[in-house]
């Protein structure tokens, strides 16, 4: 059977202190080093998907589960790539980036086209900018402000767009024309985990769609530090630039507060197999900087009155795109978490990382052997009557001591998974073989055989050199055995 679970399982995920601590204007010594991915654009090209996100420039898919890193000629775009195919070509650009880059290929190598600029000849770098090709047509979306004035706000968060030259598709026609701004009234854009702040709401993070003849604009609000924070959709059934307003049904669009899945904003509308629909969201870790983060992605449906929904933001094993025709009326696998608060005990703790904590679904905390425990174990028991199905397996790791600035980078985690068939957890058996695993994912999802158990552990057998492994969660997934 084939899944996928969220958050995805990307490989490569860089560190995030560059791009972070630049755009904050923070001190990178201040906090631990750490990992991120966010603000994903994703397009379907040729039956795969390839996904350029924050940090990591791009990757590819070609059976919609397994990414893969790879190197589009260009070594950064900063946040929230803008891209797009127009005119058999493919153009590029970044956050608050003026640089503009062409390539015949998806997938590259890009090179520098033009810079972007306003109608008067001015070089600009929009932010959170998006494209749309609508025929021989092209337009740009980007986050704006708009002045206070005597409105009781501290800032007017705005999207903007403005419809493209197409022989010099860095080149903007006319004025900015406003298409959404922040409004106080609107309880779930505005800023804090409670929207307590109602003077300002970061809307931001454009994504547009036409769909038949009706446009649709993915956006995020209140702001991506939090689990508050979500996607809503707007719609036009007038033209690209003008005549949107918000969904009657389903606004916002995506929503998660609680958790491994939580914050679930800045993202994509993507085509997939069989003609389906999809979305891809930003998610937030957040323990060590405000923007760590990473990705997920759900199935979208169109209801009676031409309106998106996506029926739940999700974290349990979904049927991967391709499997069912219709994954928007129901997409679940069926697999249930086993090890959910299931009290597991360790060889050694760290001081405040206690086992208990790879099983109480919080990316705030995680379970951290002894630094000199020669091979760090965590054991579950599922039930001590009841036997399980075990059919899939998802680690998330954290990269303890990690430092690119000295030198200490990120990589592979080997470990065995092992499973206990009979109630006394006296025999093991291997579950999962990665002793040899050379694929940097922080987080790891398996499929595994079906297995009969009563208990499940983990062995750790290697860490990159001066990381030390900490295990944000371990989570089993399979259903209970009817004995009779």
């Amino acid at each position: 059977m084939k899944t996928y679970c969220n958050p995805l399982s990307i490989p490569d995920i860089p560190s995030g202190r560059w791009l972070d601590t630049e755009q904050t204007r923070t001190n990178p010594r201040d906090f631990c080093d750490y990992r991120s991915i966010s603000d994903p654009s994703v397009i379907y090209h040729n039956g795969k998907w390839i996904l350029y996100p924050s940090y990591s420039v791009a990757y590819i898919t070609e059976d919609f589960v397994n990414w893969k890193h790879i190197d589009i000629g260009i070594p950064h775009l900063r946040y929230s790539p803008a891209v797009v195919q127009f005119r058999g070509k493919w153009y590029l650009n970044g956050h608050s980036m003026s640089e503009v880059y062409v390539s015949d290929e998806p997938t590259g190598p890009f090179v520098l086209c033009g810079y972007m600029t306003d109608c008067h000849g001015n070089r600009i770098a929009p932010a959170d900018g998006c494209y749309l090709a609508d025929g021989d047509r092209l337009y740009f979306y980007w986050h704006s402000a708009l002045p206070v004035g005597d409105a009781d706000v501290e800032y007017m968060a705005c999207t903007v767009g403005t419809e493209m030259d197409p022989d010099a598709p860095w080149q903007m026609l006319h004025e900015p024309v406003v298409i959404n701004q922040f409004r106080p009234e609107v309880e779930w854009q505005r800023l804090g985990e409670y929207h307590q702040n109602g003077r300002i709401g970061w809307v931001e993070g454009p994504w547009m769609k036409k769909i038949g003849s009706r446009y649709y604009m993915l956006y995020a609000a209140c702001g991506t530090e939090f689990s508050a924070y979500t996607n809503g959709i707007l719609y036009s059934d007038e033209g690209p630039l003008s005549g949107f307003h918000p969904q009657d049904h389903h606004d916002p669009f995506t929503e998660k507060r609680t958790g491994l899945v939580r914050g679930a904003g800045h993202g994509c509308l993507v085509d997939g197999p069989d003609g389906t629909l999809w979305v891809f969201y930003t998610n937030i870790f957040c323990f060590n900087h405000l923007y760590e983060r990473r990705i997920s992605m759900d199935p979208v449906g169109i209801d009676e009155n031409g309106e998106l929904y996506c029926p739940r933001t999700t974290e349990l094993p979904q049927f991967a795109p391709g499997v069912l025709s219709r994954p928007e009326i129901g997409n679940d696998a069926g697999w249930l978490p086993l090890t959910y608060l299931q009290r597991p005990w360790a060889s050694s703790s760290a001081p405040g990382r206690d086992a208990i904590y790879a099983s109480d679904d919080s990316v705030l905390t995680w379970w951290q052997p002894d630094e000199g425990d020669p091979e760090p174990t965590i054991t579950f028991r599922l039930g001590d009557a009841t036997r399980y199905h075990i059919r899939s397996v998802r680690l998330i790791w954290r990269d303890i001591g990690m430092e690119v600035l000295d030198g200490v980078m990120p990589g592979a985690f080997r470990y065995v998974i092992e499973y206990a068939p009979h109630r006394d957890l006296k025999e093991w058996q291997t579950l999962i073989d990665a002793s040899d695993n050379t694929n940097d994912l922080c987080v790891d999802y398996r499929e595994t055989e079906e297995v009969f158990a009563y208990g499940v552990r983990l062995r750790i057998l290697g860490a990159p050199n001066g990381i030390t492994p900490g295990l944000v969660s371990l989570t089993a997934f399979g259903n209970y055995v009817r004995e009779r």
